[in-house]
C-alpha cells in the first residue's frame, strides 16, 4: 500500500475545530457543516446566532427543519441531497435566508461536499453571506474590470490613466481609488505584475532568449525586464527558468 504524501498525511491530522475557528475571523461570512442526514455538525457563532441559537453548541445536532419554515428547509435539503448524490459543489446560490431581524432576504450561499478518505460525500458544508455584501465586495472589481482587461491585453502600451478612467466611466481620481481598492495596488504596479506574469509563462513554455521575452512581455528592454522580474520574483529570469527545469527533472 502506497504511503500518503506529506500534504495528505498532514490534512488527515487537521482538526475540524481548527478549520471552523477560521470562520470566526471572516467578517460578514457565516459558516456551517452538516452530516449526510442534514444535522448541523459545525458552524461559526454568526451562523448559529442567525439560526436563533445563543451559541454553536445549541445548534449542533439540529436540522434545517428544526429551525426554518418548512418550505425553506425543503429547499435547503434538496440542494444538500443533490450535492451528496453528485459529489459536486454548488457555488453562489442566491436564496432566501433570515437576516438579523428574522426577515427572509436574499443571501448568497456556496455549498460543497464534505468528502471522506475514500472521496465519498458524507456531508455538506458551506458559507452564507448577504447578496448585498457580495455585490459590494465585487463592485470595485466590476467598475474597473474593463480597464484591467485592457491592461492585460496591451502589455506593450504606455500606461494612459486618463484613457483607462474614461474606459471605466470614472474620473481619474475615482478610477485610481477604485482600482487600488479592487487590486490592492496602483494601475502601474498592476501593469508590471501582468508583464511579469506573462514573462513567467514564456520562460516556462518557450526557449526564447530573455531579450525576446522582455519585448513580448512589454518591458522597455532586457535590463528593465531583469530588474522588474527580480523585484517581483526574488530571482533572475535565468534562475527562474533553471529552477523550473530542475523541478521537472526531479
Amino acid at each position: 500500500m502506497q504511503s500518503p504524501k506529506p500534504a495528505e498525511k498532514w490534512m488527515r491530522g487537521v482538526q475540524l475545530e481548527s478549520v471552523r475557528a477560521l470562520f470566526e475571523h471572516l467578517p460578514g461570512v457565516m459558516f456551517f457543516a452538516k452530516d449526510a442526514q442534514g444535522r448541523f455538525m459545525a458552524a461559526n457563532l454568526a451562523f448559529a446566532q442567525r439560526c436563533g441559537c445563543k451559541d454553536v453548541a445549541s445548534l449542533l445536532g439540529r436540522t434545517d427543519f428544526d429551525i426554518f419554515p418548512v418550505e425553506l428547509a425543503k429547499a435547503f435539503r434538496k440542494k444538500d441531497e443533490q450535492i451528496l448524490q453528485s459529489g459536486q459543489g454548488i457555488p453562489r446560490i442566491i436564496e432566501l435566508f433570515p437576516d438579523e431581524n428574522g426577515e427572509h432576504v436574499w443571501y448568497e450561499t456556496t455549498k460543497l461536499p464534505v468528502l471522506d478518505h475514500e472521496g465519498r460525500a458524507g456531508g455538506v458544508w458551506g458559507t452564507v453571506r448577504t447578496y448585498a455584501s457580495a455585490k459590494a465586495h465585487l463592485e470595485p472589481f466590476l467598475r474597473v474590470e474593463a480597464a484591467a482587461e485592457f491592461i492585460k491585453d496591451n502589455l506593450g502600451e504606455r500606461l494612459d490613466i486618463k484613457k483607462l478612467a474614461r474606459l471605466s466611466g470614472l474620473s481619474v481620481r475615482q478610477f485610481e481609488r477604485k482600482f487600488h481598492k479592487a487590486y490592492q495596488m496602483s494601475p502601474r504596479a498592476y501593469l508590471v505584475r501582468m508583464r511579469v506574469a506573462e514573462a513567467c509563462d514564456l520562460l516556462r513554455e518557450s526557449d526564447l532568449r530573455p531579450s525576446e521575452i522582455a519585448y513580448k512581455s512589454g518591458f522597455y528592454d532586457a535590463s528593465d525586464f531583469s530588474r522588474q522580474f527580480r523585484r517581483a520574483m526574488k530571482v533572475s529570469p535565468t534562475q527562474y527558468r533553471r529552477q523550473l527545469r530542475t523541478s521537472r527533472n526531479a
